[in-house]
């Protein structure tokens, strides 16, 4: 039976609109809109010179233009000249100068135009690096906040920070807030066990044994000055199974951000300088047949509670015009830049800082006495999130180091 025009009609639309979502969207169509905003940007890779970035490939992109400047305001300028365009969603700018901090940002393109920049990330080129002899050995260090005070759990969270130290390997650990850590993982000696613990990996290292009248490890606690002090440091001399000597320094400067702490941590940043060379000289009067101590490579390693995006703290300045930098700035190669290594809330789901990072643990090397071939926040992740359970309110911080 024939049906009626106007009934033809609507049948006819109703299979042009099922065929419609059945076939895939052609080229064509989808070059009609412009990419998305890029997500985060990550710096994982740095040399004297260059800054590589990282980031999610955009669907629909067929490359993307590359921004970098000295500041936020130059690089996010509508008329920020290109600095390269690239077919893959990584690229290296360079050209730059050492020891200086770089703002990128970077935009999908396609056939219908750019799409929108993304949030510009902060990262510094390295300052310098020494030229180690052939066969130099490196070293893989471990800084971890374990709060065994404050936070509750400790019998049982010290059990995930043992297991993770053994996953990681390291050759020294340097743990804070470690009062009532007690027990190290096999295959670890303590070189000091206090507050601030350094641990040791047997077969790597051995504790340089003191002599009468001359320690090789301690702890020195800083005056309150401005406010109620930090957890000072402590220390401990070691012998490398290459022959090696090293001077090992854990710290834990004071917490909290009103005038007077951050006035107390500045204080504290220049007695950590000046405590490292005292005992340097301290163990060359001591133990000088080993080696000239005054030359010998040192490694400082904590909770420094202090991050870039403080505006007037200038703990970290205090420590660079003293010749010490944050072995993050000088490292070859970065993984998990934005996850943050302290986690207060000790949450499964990462505090995210966008711009520079915002990490208050660190290694603090010499840079033309060092080269930090990795830096990475060593905390266990799986699709985004810390797989738990965790070990403290902060993650474990690893960097591998060479020294001279």
């Amino acid at each position: 039976m024939l049906r009626a025009p106007h009934v033809r009609s609507a049948v006819a639309v109703i299979v042009a609109i099922a065929l419609s979502l059945a076939l895939p969207v052609s080229p064509a169509a989808a070059a009609g809109n412009v990419p998305a905003k890029p997500g985060l940007v990550n710096y994982v890779g740095a040399s004297l010179t260059s800054l590589t970035v990282d980031w999610a490939d955009i669907p629909g992109a067929t490359s993307y233009y590359v921004y970098a400047n000295t500041s936020h305001d130059l690089v996010t300028r509508p008329a920020q000249p290109i600095n390269q365009k690239v077919t893959s969603s990584k690229a290296t700018v360079t050209g730059l100068k050492p020891g200086v901090a770089y703002f990128i940002q970077v935009r999908g393109v396609s056939a219908a135009g750019m799409g929108p920049r993304s949030s510009p990330v902060a990262h510094e080129t390295i300052t310098a690096q020494a030229t180690l002899p052939a066969g130099s050995p490196s070293y893989l260090a471990v800084s971890w906040n374990v709060c065994s005070n404050v936070c509750s759990g400790f019998s049982t969270r010290k059990n995930v920070i043992n297991k993770r130290i053994t996953e990681l390997a390291p050759d020294i650990v340097a743990l804070q807030e470690a009062s009532k850590y007690t027990t190290p993982p096999s295959g670890y000696t303590f070189a000091y066990n206090g507050q601030n613990d350094i641990l040791i990996r047997n077969g790597r290292f051995t504790r340089v044994a003191a002599k009468s009248g001359g320690a090789t490890s301690g702890a020195v606690l800083f005056p309150s000055q401005y406010a109620s002090a930090g957890k000072g440091m402590s220390w401990a001399a070691v012998r490398h199974s290459s022959g090696a000597y090293l001077l090992v320094v854990d710290t834990h400067l004071v917490v909290g951000t009103s005038a007077s702490v951050v006035r107390q941590r500045q204080y504290e940043a220049g007695k950590l300088a000046d405590a490292v060379t005292a005992t340097l000289t301290k163990l060359n009067k001591t133990h000088r047949s080993l080696t000239d101590w005054t030359k010998a490579p040192v490694m400082i390693v904590g909770d420094l509670n202090s991050h870039k995006s403080r505006v007037g703290d200038g703990t970290m300045a205090a420590l660079e015009k003293r010749g010490w930098h944050d072995a993050y700035d000088q490292a070859r190669t970065l993984s998990l830049q934005h996850y943050n290594t302290a986690n207060p809330t000790m949450s499964l789901t990462p505090f995210t800082s966008v711009t520079w990072g915002d990490h208050i643990d660190k290694v603090l090397v010499r840079p033309s006495r060092s080269v930090v071939y990795s830096w990475k926040n060593a905390g266990k992740t799986a699709r985004g999130k810390w797989i738990g359970p965790l070990g403290s309110d902060h993650h474990p911080l690893a960097v591998r180091v060479g020294l001279r």
